[in-house]
């Protein structure tokens, strides 16, 4: 018997440490329209009508749920240009948006006043898989696919009170590929690399460039 209380004590310090050494991501999305992507195993939506509709949250006519607890999930709703929600059906879950060339906005969503330290923007999952898309920030060409963005302290209530959330914003931009996701974590052990689950993302694509089918040579060819 002790030694089954020493097994499960084992397992819930490695769990407890690796809770703590998770990197938390951030939210992350852009200053104009956009459109939520969501997993319907997470999410759901809700018309007028429905006793779980709320007029506040109406976004294209339809209210956002997260399945099971039917609440609204406020991070999504952070978004001012959020117009309305589609499901997502290439797994790709987050906000979508055309344009090359906006403002990025980091959003330090918490139920807790926090700091995020050393948050990294990571640009990833280039479409067409082989393309190579020319970035800059801030008016500096990106490195590779991070951008070190520095620190974000979360202090300012949200509207409800229920929350808090500071913002940094980044000018984005980018072109030579169809489309690129966008995502943030705060990489608080300064590893370089992300240690936790899946980040929501934004996914930014080419509004000139006829199809997300298109050849990374094709897309060149109009940069020549």
């Amino acid at each position: 018997m002790k030694n089954c209380f020493w097994v499960l004590a084992v397992l819930l310090i490695v769990s407890l440490a690796t809770a703590a050494s998770a990197d938390p991501c951030l939210v992350v999305y852009p200053n104009g329209p956009c459109i939520y992507h969501y997993d319907i195993t997470e999410y759901y939506t809700v018309g007028p009508g429905d006793p779980y509709y709320d007029a506040a949250y109406d976004r294209g006519g339809e209210v956002l749920l997260e399945v099971g607890s039917n609440e609204i999930d406020h991070s999504i709703y952070q978004a001012p240009g959020l117009m309305g929600f589609e499901v997502s059906t290439d797994g790709n879950d987050g906000y979508v948006f055309v344009d090359t060339d906006f403002e990025l906005v980091i959003d330090g969503f918490s139920n807790m006043p926090t700091t995020y330290a050393n948050i990294i923007v990571v640009f990833d999952k280039f479409v067409p898989t082989a393309c190579v898309p020319n970035i800059m920030v801030n008016g500096t060409p990106v490195a590779g696919n991070t951008f070190a963005a520095g620190d974000l302290a979360v202090t300012t209530p949200t509207p409800d009170g229920n929350n808090y959330s500071d913002t940094m914003t980044l000018l984005v931009q980018w072109n030579g590929c169809y489309g690129l996701h966008i995502w943030a974590f705060a990489d608080e052990d300064y590893s370089g690399t992300h240690d936790g689950g899946e980040c929501f993302t934004a996914f930014s694509h080419d509004a000139t460039i006829p199809t997300e089918n298109s050849t990374w040579g094709s897309i060149k060819s109009q940069y020549r």
